[in-house]
């Protein structure tokens, strides 16, 4: 090796080792189960007037939702039940409806089901629910010409486990 070109290597060892770690964080960052991003966020933007003018139309509609979820049990879909009321809080029939679904924790895996009609404003949907917590629902119903859309939360917990013992 020639004198006075330690510097030269070690300054490209330096950047080699600096772009290694940065491609090395930016595969953690865009792996991270936990980051997410609106889906259309742009989309959403732009079309901003017609948001509002649905937020509207739920209004005048005067439609109410809950949502609800059976407990967790471990390797099994989860239950969801959604019950709609229409404006003099009477059970809403024959509504098509589906259901977006997400972890809050991990709000870039969405879940979206269409909901069976269970009679007396009550739709349901087995959704892959697998960890306890908040669980936001975001619902669209349509009947005839009507469109009503609704976001809730609902808090997911674990079956209780069913001991066996002389003790209990």
């Amino acid at each position: 090796m020639k004198a006075g070109m330690g510097w030269p290597i070690g300054i490209t060892v330096i950047l080699g080792a600096t772009v290694a770690a940065n491609l090395v964080m930016m595969r953690i960052a865009n792996n991270d189960p936990a980051f997410s991003v609106e889906p259309d966020y742009y989309k959403k933007a732009v079309f901003y007037d017609s948001t509002m003018a649905q937020t509207h139309r739920n209004l005048d509609l005067g439609w109410g939702v809950q949502a609800f979820a059976d407990s967790i049990v471990a390797g099994q879909p989860t239950r969801v039940r959604v019950v709609l009321r229409d404006e003099k809080a009477l059970p809403l029939l024959g509504a098509h409806v589906e259901a977006t679904v997400l972890f809050n924790a991990r709000a870039n895996d969405l879940t979206t089901a269409t909901l069976t009609d269970e009679g007396a404003g009550v739709y349901t949907a087995t959704v892959p629910i697998n960890a306890p917590g908040i669980w936001e629902v975001r619902v669209n119903a349509t009947r005839d010409t009507s469109h009503f859309t609704s976001s809730t939360r609902i808090t997911a917990v674990r079956a209780a486990s069913r001991a066996t013992g002389a003790g209990r």
